[in-house]
């Protein structure tokens, strides 16, 4: 899966951006990896929709061997750790902001930058 990316221009230096950014994810449940003054990149894992739960446990209820299946092809697949990174950039005025995520987490990478304020 390809990963999305927002930017978004806003008053605040780069080190409260960051700041704000370390607050913001770690509540959400993003574990912090790196961390500088001027990027952060958070860790964090697909939640797995019950429908694929309930198809392996029928796989494995049914025969051994579907439930093996849907196991190592889509449940260990969608495990996988998957990367959101804030960086920032000093323009005149403020700070350019640009989130980089993976598809499934938009509404959270959208809401950050909603969070931030608008340079004027």
């Amino acid at each position: 899966m390809a990963d999305l990316i927002l930017n978004k221009q806003t008053p605040l230096s780069g080190e409260e951006v960051i700041t704000r950014a370390v607050q913001f994810f770690s509540t959400a449940q993003w574990r912090p990896t790196t961390q500088s003054a001027r990027a952060a990149t958070f860790e964090g894992r697909l939640p797995i929709p019950w429908f694929m739960m309930l198809l392996t446990i029928l796989g494995y209820c049914c025969c051994l061997v579907p439930g093996i299946i849907m196991k190592i092809m889509i449940i260990k697949k969608m495990r996988r750790f998957q990367n959101l990174v804030v960086a920032t950039t000093t323009i005149t005025g403020g700070t350019e902001v640009t989130v980089t995520y993976p598809p499934h987490s938009k509404k959270l990478a959208q809401g950050f930058l909603d969070a931030l304020p608008n340079l004027a």
